[in-house]
């Protein structure tokens, strides 16, 4: 078993350096103007040859080669290559890992590894000057990020090599491989952990290693005591990890990677708030659209009809679940740096408090519907009652468009003097129960009628009397006033009331 292994890592050595050789001499002799690209696609676990495989290598390029590589899209062509190797995890028995019967991690990774180097020589041979990606899938991922540490040594200028990792057991800040890298090389299980895809080997972005959030195999929690994330993570394995280029002729009926359509996956891949780069690696983290934990939930509910039991509750609570697995995570941690696992979490109490409310708050209006808050308005957005009061608030779907002169017209304008006066005189010779003066009836507000007459005896009180000097004038002033109050414009409690009617 250890020659084998030492002749693999020889034989692997020897076409990493024969590849170098010849992508630096490729280089010498580039156009001036590159031609059509060439993806060399290694597949996941379970997919040994993906080249029969309707959809699979189409969907790499468009989902996730052609957004960063433009010379490698359907329009110019771009020639699609899978590797094959077996793709198999020993002793796992599940579809397409071989069981028992299976090839080991590093046997078939190995494999893998020598195929991909062999077939990109042929390709920088028969091609030369074309841009070539190498692309990786689940444990195709681990071998390219291997391959590109092989081949670490080329010019760090040179731009005819890219890569892309997607679903990278190898990301190390995030990668499970990563997580576990403190094993290294578990013999029973001849696979080695560790390994992280390195972030220095060109002085540009050459790589880009694309994750969906809570995926299980590479976005895995850095905090294995967090028994809710651990379980996340691994319904993310069943529910996330074997999504990403569905569909095709190996996916379900209807399966979408993560549920995203590939419109709204090329929105999420464009969107800078998920990326972080860190050396020569893009690491691009797209959200979830549903927590992998309650998936099963939702399953239930769709096989049952029971949705309109379970669904409202998962939505209640998928906010507050998403706080507390948060917290088997750290991301402030750079994706670009190895991150093994830790024990104990940094959890400050009154933020995760804190943010816990906020979710249920939160989980709350998702479920049962947003109630918006009652806001009042300014003062010059007031209006009278019909009852004499104070308006709370204007309704706050009045549009905003409407002419101002309606807002106005909502409001009575102030008493003139002579107005005053006039009610002034009609309080003093009226009974003391205030009258409506359109209903004849008794106003509701004859309290605060009552109270605004004597008020405004109190104001007219002052004047009179410093104007007793001159008193035939003024009273003839106020006579003429009296007269003309018969005629004058209602109250404003008259107003109202005919309003209310």
């Amino acid at each position: 078993m250890r020659i084998a292994q030492i002749a693999r890592t020889s034989i692997t050595t020897a076409l990493a350096l024969l590849a170098a050789v010849i992508v630096t001499v490729a280089s010498t002799l580039s156009l001036a103007v590159a031609l059509a690209a060439t993806a060399l696609i290694v597949p996941g676990t379970g997919t040994p040859n993906a080249n029969i495989v309707g959809g699979y290598l189409e969907n790499a390029r468009d989902y996730y080669i052609s957004p960063f590589n433009p010379a490698c899209t359907a329009e110019n062509d771009c020639a699609l290559q899978g590797i094959d190797y077996p793709a198999q995890f020993w002793p796992f028995p599940l579809p397409g890992w071989g069981g028992l019967r299976g090839a080991k991690w590093d046997v078939s990774t190995g494999e893998g590894l020598a195929n991909l180097n062999s077939t990109l020589v042929n390709t920088l041979v028969q091609k030369p000057g074309e841009p070539v990606v190498l692309f990786g899938y689940s444990q195709g991922g681990n071998i390219v990020s291997r391959q590109k540490r092989n081949l670490s040594y080329l010019p760090k200028d040179q731009t005819y090599l890219s890569f892309v990792m997607i679903g990278n057991p190898n990301r190390p800040n995030g990668g499970l491989f990563e997580r576990l890298a403190f094993l290294g090389h578990v013999p029973i299980l001849d696979v080695t952990f560790g390994l992280p895809a390195p972030t220095d080997t060109c002085d540009h972005i050459c790589a880009t290693d694309i994750s969906f959030r809570y995926g299980g195999v590479s976005d895995f929690p850095i905090y294995p005591l967090n028994a809710l994330a651990v379980l996340n993570a691994i319904a993310g394995f069943v529910y996330v990890h074997g999504t990403y280029l569905a569909p095709n002729a190996k996916s379900y009926p209807g399966e979408l990677p993560d549920g995203y359509t590939p419109e709204e996956l090329a929105e999420q891949l464009a969107d800078e708030d998920n990326w972080q780069d860190y050396g020569d690696t893009r690491y691009i983290t797209i959200p979830t659209k549903t927590l992998p934990i309650v998936r099963p939930f939702l399953q239930f509910a769709k096989a049952t009809g029971t949705g309109f039991l379970i669904n409202p509750i998962v939505t209640l609570l998928s906010p507050v679940l998403e706080v507390l697995i948060e917290t088997g995570y750290d991301r402030t941690l750079s994706y670009g740096v190895p991150a093994p696992f830790r024990l104990i979490p940094r959890i400050n109490p009154i933020t995760l408090t804190r943010d816990v409310i906020e979710a249920l708050g939160q989980g709350f209006r998702d479920a049962f519907g947003k109630r918006p808050a009652v806001q009042q308005e300014p003062q010059d957005r007031r209006s009278e009652s019909p009852d004499g009061g104070r308006v709370a608030a204007v309704n706050t779907d009045v549009d905003e468009t409407a002419p101002a002169a309606d807002l106005d017209a909502a409001a009575p304008a102030e008493p003139t003097r002579a107005e005053k006066r006039a009610a002034l005189a009609e309080a003093r010779t009226a009974p003391r129960s205030v009258l409506s003066a359109r209903t004849g009836t008794r106003s509701a507000s004859a309290p605060e009628e009552l109270a605004e007459v004597e008020e405004l005896t109190e104001i007219e009180t002052a004047p009179e009397t410093e104007a007793e000097p001159e008193s035939e004038p003024e009273s003839e002033a106020e006579t003429e006033s009296g007269e003309d109050s018969s005629e004058a414009p209602d109250s404003p409690s008259a107003d109202s009331a005919d309003q209310a009617a």
